[in-house]
């Protein structure tokens, strides 16, 4: 019984490293951290958005990510965070605040969406996108991921245009011994379980 017990939280612990086709949530707002640091090869850009935007206005957007990451059946997925407006597009899903691909959409490295600009035209509306190019294989190794910020005002905005801050958070050194602590401690608790 303590076999079956140990490799079932053994099992489970393992899936949390598994790819998410389906979408993410807020624990991507600083970027798909699960798949290593950001990679510089791989871009991500927003299409179509005017330098400043008028109320209430729809606008076709396209997001793209280009990466050398080699293309297969589930190629790449996305969060997108706007502190403004709506996001509308075949596919997109809002999760935990945010805009994220499902499962459908998956299949591509490019998304065509409508932004909903918003009502009142004295705010800064900003996009925080997080794109990540998938290879494929089921799990996040070999994948890479940026990050993009963008500022639209409104006619009647008097701020400063800045674009959010992007966190710039990487794998750090004590995230990686954390984890080879855990994985190595995983593999102690099924060695003792099975040798029971």
């Amino acid at each position: 019984m303590k076999r079956v017990i140990a490799l079932a939280v053994l099992l489970s612990l393992i899936g949390q490293s598994q790819a998410l086709p389906d979408g993410i949530g807020d624990r991507a707002d600083d970027g798909c951290l699960c798949h290593g640091g950001l990679d510089d090869t791989t871009i991500v850009n927003l299409s179509g958005l005017p330098e400043i935007y008028n109320s209430s206005m729809q606008y076709n957007l396209t997001l793209t990510i280009q990466s050398p990451v080699e293309l297969n059946d589930v190629q790449g997925g996305f969060r997108v965070v706007i502190s403004d407006g709506e996001l509308i597009g075949e596919g997109w899903q809002v999760m935990d605040g945010g805009y994220t691909h499902t499962a459908e959409i998956n299949d591509r490295r490019q998304w065509e969406v409508v932004w909903i600009a918003p009502e009142a035209d004295d705010e800064l509306a900003t996009f925080v996108i997080h794109g990540n190019a998938v290879n494929g294989n089921g799990n996040v190794n070999g994948d890479e991921w940026n990050s993009l910020s963008l500022a639209i005002p409104g006619p009647n905005y008097t701020g400063e245009v800045t674009a959010p801050e992007l966190s710039g958070k990487e794998v750090t050194g004590i995230q990686i011994a954390v984890g080879v602590i855990g994985i190595l401690s995983l593999i102690t608790l099924a060695f003792y379980a099975i040798k029971d």
